[in-house]
């Protein structure tokens, strides 16, 4: 009976347009935190009490009709046919009406895509199952998952109550950081399949396609926090990839972004770890990155995820382990850039020591960061060194086989797979006057950044950095058939 009479209750508010999002049964749209949510409210509204006047008026003219003229009073149907007066009328009101709707519309729809003159641009990148932030203009990376308390609570048999979890299932591990009352620009793509980017309070949401780049942008009034989801269905662990925004005032924000940066310097911890230790931190590391797929038992799912108990890849050799983790393979994501060097060396020595597994060896995290300094520092945002293979050099066709995967990986979302581009947002690499002009010129601008493009100097070592440069002055509708070597990269670094 309570239940019944709040539903009724927020049923009467709505049809006055009193409900709220905090109401237990909200059927009216929620106001949100930004100009435009408001906006795209107030349209809903004014579209909403002239559907309702329109709905009053026609019944009350049938249900009158119907009434006043019925058999019993002696009225007999009328037979006519045209009214030329009766046709021009009711071609005209509603015309007046679609037009009165189409005006307000037509100005929040262009407010909504106007992207122009935003004060910083931050990339989407929608994943199984997270979310990627790359703050274009500073270099910030951040990497956005479900919150562990969640994570624990969600698992079968976890014996954790869920509404004892504060925010269960939209709360994460690194929220993503924005100024209050500033213009903030966002491009959307995904990795891997479709995603969907929703936060209700900012009023918009926006697909993630891999190899299609979106924009929205917002701006809001008053720091606080935000949550929203992916809202679409984008594999079995849908229901888990939560999105956080926090607002900040501007010295609130100044001092998130140095801390930030302060951390990213620090790097992964490359002290030498007993294996127990490498074990015990590579469990959280696992639950929090692997089990989704592999279970958190190691079983796998049969036909989609193999199982790690008893794999050949984690019995064989630990360095063809390394370089798959980190490299990736299939359907299996490249987790050299996301986790750190002391992250993988956990996960790796974790793996071959539980799970059914008993190989016995571990890895340091300065082993794995010998093998890719960049990609094993990625995340963290720490300048690379020179790699390791910076002296060897490579012919023109390995350089260009090579390139043509880290290009995929790093530029294709926003060049395009052809190197087309998305101008004016993101120009054409196809005939591009950097790419056709010095190559150490090209090499030093992948490196360092300029406006929307960010250092690849911070994310790439040496011998991708040569890679890249080389696959796109021979590819993507270039031939200039010359090519850079690492060398010459570790000399520009």
């Amino acid at each position: 009976m309570k239940k019944t009479k709040q539903l009724f209750a927020s049923l009467v508010l709505s049809a006055f347009g009193l409900s709220t999002a905090q109401a237990e049964y909200p059927l009216n749209l929620m106001k949100g935190v930004t100009k435009i949510s408001n906006d795209i409210h107030d349209l809903h509204m004014l579209i909403l009490w002239i559907c309702v006047f329109i709905g009053i008026g026609v019944f009350a003219t049938m249900f009158y009709s119907i009434y006043h003229h019925r058999k019993s009073k002696g009225h007999k149907a009328e037979q006519f046919h045209e009214n030329t007066t009766i046709e021009i009328i009711w071609t005209i009101i509603p015309t007046l009406i679609l037009i009165s709707m189409a005006i307000p519309a037509t100005k929040t729809m262009l407010e909504l895509d106007d992207v122009q003159d935003s004060d910083m641009s931050i990339k989407v990148t929608g994943k199984q199952w997270f979310w990627e932030y790359d703050y274009l203009d500073s270099g910030i990376h951040i990497i956005s998952r479900l919150d562990e308390a969640s994570n624990k609570a969600r698992q079968v048999g976890s014996g954790i109550d869920p509404r004892s979890v504060p925010d269960y299932l939209l709360n994460v591990d690194h929220p993503l950081v924005i100024p209050a009352k500033k213009k903030i620009r966002f491009v959307f793509t995904g990795a891997d399949v479709i995603h969907s980017w929703w936060v209700p309070a900012l009023g918009w949401k926006k697909d993630a396609n891999p190899g299609f780049i979106n924009e929205a942008w917002t701006m809001v009034d008053e720091p606080g926090t935000y949550r929203g989801q992916c809202t679409e269905l984008c594999g079995k662990d849908h229901g888990f990839m939560p999105i956080v925004v926090v607002a900040m005032n501007q010295p609130d924000y100044d001092a998130w972004v140095k801390q930030t940066e302060d951390e990213a310097k620090k790097g992964p911890d490359l002290s030498d770890q007993s294996r127990d230790q490498l074990i015990a931190k590579g469990a959280g590391v696992y639950e929090k990155n692997c089990a989704t797929c592999h279970l958190p038992s190691g079983e796998g799912v049969p036909g989609a995820f193999p199982a790690l108990t008893g794999s050949a890849v984690v019995n064989g050799d630990i360095n063809a382990q390394v370089h798959l983790v980190m490299n990736g393979k299939n359907a299996m994501p490249a987790f050299g850039n996301v986790l750190k060097a002391d992250e993988l060396a956990q996960v790796i020595t974790y793996t071959r020591n539980a799970l059914g597994n008993k190989v016995g060896d571990e890895i340091q995290a300065r082993d794995i960061q010998a093998s890719s300094p960049a990609s094993a520092s990625a995340p963290s945002g720490a300048a690379p060194q020179a790699s390791s293979a910076a002296g060897v050099n490579l012919s023109k066709d390995e350089l260009i086989a090579k390139g043509k995967a880290v290009y995929q990986s790093n530029c294709a979302s926003c060049h395009q797979a052809e190197g087309q581009g998305m101008p004016p947002t993101f120009p054409a690499l196809t005939g591009s006057s950097v790419i056709s002009g010095d190559i150490r010129t090209q090499a030093k601008f992948i490196m360092d950044g300029k406006g929307m493009m960010p250092a690849f100097g911070n994310t790439l070592d040496s011998t991708e950095l040569a890679a890249v440069v080389t696959f796109t002055r021979n590819a993507l509708g270039n031939s200039l058939n010359d090519a850079i070597q690492p060398s010459g990269i570790a000399e520009l670094q």
